[in-house]
C-alpha cells in the first residue's frame, strides 16, 4: 500500500520540483534584466541537459517493467546533475575568478582584490552588480547603471560596483549620509550603498589669478598671485607613486567656498581654488601694509625684489592656514607689481627721471673733477721731469768745458721736450697738434743753424 502510494506521488512531486526549480532560476534571472535572463537560460539549459543525460543513462540499464516515474529514474537524473551540471558550474566559477585578474586591473598577489573582482564579474553576469564608474578627462562617468537589490528570499544583495580612474586620483566614497572611506591607485570596489563622491587629483596643482589691491598710501596696484599645492601626505601609507592620507582627502573636499554672488558654489570652488583665493586675500593684506615706494624698489635689504619678499610671507601664512584643511602648500608668489593709475605712474616716472638726472650730473661732476685732478698731476709731473731733464742736460754741457753753440742747446732742449711728451701720462693728455710741436721746433732750429753756417762761410 505504501509503495503504491509512493509511486503515485513521485510523478507529481518530480514535476512540481522541476517546475519550481525553473521558476526560481528564471525569477532570479529576470531581476538582473537582459543579462540575468541570459544567465538563467544558460543555467537551466545545463541543468536540463545533465538531468536528461542522467535519466537516459538510467533507462538504458534499467530492467524491464521499471516504470519511468520511479525512484530509480529519479536517482539517475540527480546523478547526472551531480556528475555533469555541478562540475560545469564549478568550472564556470573558477573561470570567472581567473579571468577577473586579466579583465580588471587588480594585483594578482592581493587575495582580497581577486575575490572582489570575481564577485563583481559574477554579479555582472547576472545583472545584479552595483553601478560602474570610469574616469574620463578628470570627470566621473557612469558606464554601467547597475541593479543593486535588497537582500531577500530570491533576490540577494547586489554585487560589488567599481570605480576605474587614473592612478593619480583618490576616490572618496559616501553613502549619501556619511563618508565611508577613500580608495585609489586605479581601481576601487564599492560596498553596499557606497558611491563615489568625486575625484581628487593627488598631483601638485598650480593656479594663478590677477588681483587688485591698495597700497598703504592708497595707490591702486595689480599683480598676479600664483599658488602651488597638493593634498597632504604626512600620514600617507604605502609605497605608491601617489600616496594619500584619507583624512587629508576628506578635509580637502569638505572645504567649501562662497561664490561672488554670496552663494555657495561647491562645484566651482574646489580646494585648489580655495587655496588660491586665500592666497590672494593674504597678498592683498600684505600689499595694504606696504608703501608704494617700497613695493617698487628694485631690491630690498636682502637683495631680492620686494614682490619676492612679499611672496615668501604669503606662502608661510598660506601654508599655516591650509594645513587644517589637509592641503600642503608647495609654493606661493607674486608677479611684478604694476600701478593702475596712469597719473600716478606718470608722476613717478618724472620723479625717477629727475632722480636719475641728478645721479647723472653728480657722476659727471665727479668725473670732471677727477679728470682735472689727473691733468694737474700730469702737468706737475711733466714740469718736474722737464726741469730735471734740462738741468741734467745743461750740467752735461757745462762739464765739457767748451763753449756750446746756441743751436745745440736748443736741440738739446727739444730732445728733452720730445722725451717728456713721449711718456705715457703726458702723451695721453697732450692733443695731437701739441705732440708735433717738438719736431717742428727741431726743423726750425736746424734751418736757422744751417743759414747761420752759410753766412759765416761767405
Amino acid at each position: 500500500m505504501n509503495g503504491l502510494l509512493l509511486s503515485d506521488l513521485i510523478r507529481p512531486l518530480s514535476i512540481f520540483a522541476l517546475v519550481l526549480t525553473h521558476a526560481l532560476v528564471w525569477l532570479y534571472g529576470t531581476t538582473g534584466g537582459q543579462r540575468g535572463r541570459r544567465s538563467a537560460v544558460a543555467y537551466l539549459f545545463t541543468f536540463d541537459w545533465a538531468l536528461v543525460m542522467g535519466v537516459t543513462a538510467g533507462r538504458s540499464v534499467a530492467s524491464e517493467g521499471t516504470p519511468f516515474w520511479s525512484l530509480y529514474t529519479l536517482g539517475w537524473g540527480l546523478l547526472g546533475v551531480l556528475l555533469l551540471a555541478l562540475p560545469a558550474w564549478l568550472l564556470y566559477q573558477l573561470g570567472l575568478r581567473f579571468s577577473a585578474i586579466f579583465l580588471l586591473p587588480v594585483m594578482p598577489t592581493d587575495r582580497e582584490q581577486r575575490e572582489l573582482a570575481g564577485r563583481t564579474l559574477r554579479a555582472y553576469a547576472w545583472g545584479l552588480n552595483r553601478p560602474f564608474y570610469r574616469e574620463e578627462f578628470g570627470e566621473l562617468q557612469k558606464s554601467e547603471e547597475g541593479r543593486p537589490k535588497p537582500r531577500g528570499l530570491i533576490v540577494p544583495e547586489g554585487g560589488p560596483g567599481l570605480v576605474m580612474a587614473s592612478s593619480h586620483y583618490a576616490v572618496p566614497l559616501t553613502t549619501g549620509t556619511r563618508d565611508t572611506r577613500v580608495g585609489g591607485h586605479g581601481l576601487v570596489f564599492t560596498g553596499p550603498g557606497e558611491r563615489p563622491r568625486t575625484l581628487v587629483d593627488l598631483r601638485p596643482q598650480s593656479r594663478s589669478k590677477v588681483i587688485h589691491a591698495l597700497t598703504r598710501d592708497g595707490i591702486p596696484v595689480k599683480t598676479k598671485v600664483s599658488v602651488t599645492a597638493q593634498i597632504g601626505r604626512e600620514e600617507a601609507e604605502g609605497d605608491w607613486l601617489y600616496p594619500f592620507d584619507s583624512e587629508a582627502v576628506f578635509a580637502a573636499i569638505q572645504t567649501h567656498g562662497v561664490g561672488p554672488e554670496g552663494e555657495e558654489e561647491e562645484a566651482k570652488l574646489e580646494w585648489e581654488q580655495i587655496a588660491l583665493d586665500r592666497g590672494a586675500d593674504l597678498a592683498q593684506d600684505a600689499i595694504a601694509r606696504t608703501l608704494l615706494d617700497r613695493l617698487l624698489e628694485s631690491e630690498d635689504e636682502g637683495g631680492d625684489p620686494p614682490y619676492k619678499t612679499l611672496g615668501g610671507e604669503v606662502k608661510e601664512k598660506l601654508a599655516e592656514a591650509m594645513k587644517p584643511h589637509g592641503i600642503e602648500v608647495l609654493g606661493a608668489g607674486l608677479g611684478t607689481i604694476e600701478v593702475e593709475d596712469e597719473g600716478v605712474l606718470e608722476q613717478r616716472t618724472e620723479i625717477w627721471k629727475a632722480s636719475w638726472e641728478r645721479r647723472r650730473l653728480e657722476r659727471e661732476a665727479q668725473g670732471k673733477a677727477e679728470a682735472m685732478r689727473l691733468t694737474e698731476e700730469a702737468r706737475a709731473d711733466a714740469q718736474r721731469q722737464m726741469i730735471t731733464a734740462i738741468s741734467e742736460a745743461l750740467q752735461q754741457l757745462k762739464e765739457t768745458g767748451t763753449p756750446v753753440p746756441a743751436h745745440l742747446i736748443a736741440l738739446r732742449f727739444i730732445d728733452v721736450l720730445e722725451d717728456v711728451a713721449a711718456r705715457q701720462p703726458v702723451q695721453e693728455l697732450l692733443p695731437e697738434t701739441a705732440q708735433e710741436v717738438p719736431a717742428q721746433l727741431r726743423l726750425l732750429v736746424e734751418q736757422a743753424s744751417q743759414a747761420e753756417g752759410n753766412e759765416e762761410a761767405e
